[in-house]
């Protein structure tokens, strides 16, 4: 009996040896050529992996049968030499979700591990670069999509129930693309985590779907920038206006709803410069330093922007809410401390010109808590530079804390303001919404507030005529609100806000006017 156990563990021992492999490592696929089922090897080798799977996926590519398109890999730990490549209409996945293959790159170049072309899906697959991330290098993606001109736009790939981690770059990047959809069955199926840049990147991205992801741990100190989700355009400071919107073009058409937006302590978690037709909705955002942005970059020499935000729709969002940390299990922590929730932009009046105005712009029906600003023009919500803007039956600080409480992750406490309207805004809506009590230090505050001259309604009026405008809307929003005021149903101690006050205090607007 001993003996055989012997020689069966002997034998397992030569299976697992490098270099070698067993019959369930092995990739299976229909030549339509040879009318002969072939299959290719993976083992503990690199060069030998990506040998193969350069000769599977020309097969698959060369197939006309839609089913003999998929390339099945078994579950396993396999080093890959180079990047790979799946062609135009290709399927590459895992078994299932139990039985995910994890691929990492020896030697670990800075290179994307993967790259798609237009009708290619991957399911069920795990992306490691494997070394902690400890600088930013653009080139280290997981997955990199990209065609190779707005005209020329890589489209219809698929990324579903994958996980992505340890890249110095970005998880997913993706330029010049038309309709990918990245989703997950639930965010604990599809997670991108550990990156040095962006957990999604995408640029002049048309119809892109982000949806039930999970994008955790983005961003390295001591570094300016770093994105969960990011729908941008590609700047070039040497381009005019009009030029960089013909070669660069805004990210345009996008749904991205139901993520867990977590950890991101150096920069933004969603994001949108330039972008338009866009809907963030239900997501659920924690530990982010700046949570929801739709924004402008204001160009030099009196040029306005390249494109202000259109068409953008923030909805039921939760940003910190308390019973999110609990239900996720995330740890409240200081390094982690919000200073903006949602900012809407556009680019700032000058004096040889109107400011160039977001439009289209509805922030409804969002929960935020926990937003500690440090300047007096940040708060809950921002809007600058808008007109027509929606900011509607929103839920501001509702969770109450002691303000002399100490320990931060006991802390819930939004600072300056709840709403503020900075600088240009015309023919606003602010309506419905439901504030809690907003403190400048440990003094209760003004909660809806503007900031700057050019708003509509300040006593002196706007100091440049073309931005004035009528049509402004405050109604029916109340403060001194608890989540337990809401829970009881009625509306015991809540105040009806009547005045909107500048930074100094001083009376502007009474809503019960409007």
């Amino acid at each position: 009996m001993k003996k055989m156990m012997f020689v069966l563990l002997f034998l397992l021992a030569i299976m697992l040896l490098p270099g070698k492999t067993h019959a369930a490592s092995q990739m299976q696929i229909m030549n339509e050529l040879t009318k002969q089922t072939e299959s290719f090897a993976l083992t503990n080798d690199a060069a030998v992996n990506s040998s193969n799977f350069g000769k599977v996926l020309k097969i698959a590519n060369s197939n006309k049968v839609a089913a003999n398109k998929i390339i099945t890999v078994p579950k396993g730990n396999f080093p890959i030499k180079d990047t790979v490549q799946i062609p135009a209409g290709v399927t590459l996945k895992g078994q299932s979700q139990a039985m995910m293959p994890l691929f990492y790159m020896v030697p670990n170049r800075l290179v994307a591990m993967m790259t798609m072309a237009s009708g290619a899906r991957v399911e069920n697959i795990i992306l490691d670069g494997k070394n902690p991330v400890k600088a930013v290098s653009q080139n280290h993606n997981g997955i990199s999509i990209k065609g190779t001109s707005p005209a020329n736009r890589i489209q219809n790939v698929v990324i579903r129930n994958i996980q992505i981690r340890n890249f110095a770059g970005n998880g997913i990047y993706l330029k010049y693309t038309n309709n990918i959809s990245i989703t997950g069955s639930t965010p604990t199926q599809m997670t991108i985590g550990r990156i040095g840049y962006a957990g999604i990147a995408g640029y002049s991205a048309n119809n892109t779907t982000i949806r039930s992801n999970r994008i955790q741990n983005i961003g390295v100190p001591d570094e300016k920038l770093a994105y969960n989700i990011a729908l941008t355009s590609l700047y070039n400071e040497k381009l005019s206006p009009a030029a960089q919107n013909t070669i660069n073009p805004a990210s345009n058409g996008a749904k991205i709803e139901d993520n867990l937006i977590l950890n991101n302590a150096v920069w933004e978690g969603i994001d949108t410069h330039h972008g338009s037709n866009m809907m963030i909705q239900r997501n659920v955002v924690l530990n982010v330093k700046n949570a929801i942005l739709a924004i402008s970059i204001t160009l030099s020499n009196n040029q306005g922007t390249v494109s202000p935000p259109k068409n953008i729709t923030i909805q039921f969002n939760r940003i910190n809410n308390q019973a999110d940390y609990t239900r996720l299990k995330i740890a409240k922590l200081p390094q982690y401390k919000t200073v903006r929730g949602i900012v809407i932009a556009g680019a700032k009046l000058t004096r040889n010109r109107d400011a160039v105005y977001a439009t289209g712009i509805k922030v409804i029906g969002n929960h935020i808590e926990n937003v500690q600003a440090t300047s007096s023009n940040n708060g809950a919500i921002t809007i600058q530079e808008t007109q027509g803007a929606q900011v509607t039956s929103n839920q501001i600080q509702l969770e109450y804390t002691n303000p002399n409480e100490k320990i931060y992750s006991k802390i819930s406490k939004t600072n300056n303001n709840a709403i503020a309207i900075i600088r240009n805004n015309k023919q606003f809506q602010v309506k419905y919404n439901l504030i809690g009590k907003i403190y400048t230090g440990n003094r209760a505050t003004a909660t809806i507030s503007f900031r700057g001259p050019q708003n509509n309604g300040e006593l002196n009026n706007a100091k440049t005529q073309n931005v004035t405008a009528n049509k402004v809307v405050f109604y029916r929003n109340y403060q001194n609100i608890t989540l337990q005021n809401i829970k009881s149903g009625g509306k015991i101690g809540w105040l009806l806000v009547k005045t909107i006050s500048d930074n100094n205090g001083i009376h502007v607007r009474k809503t019960n006017h409007y």
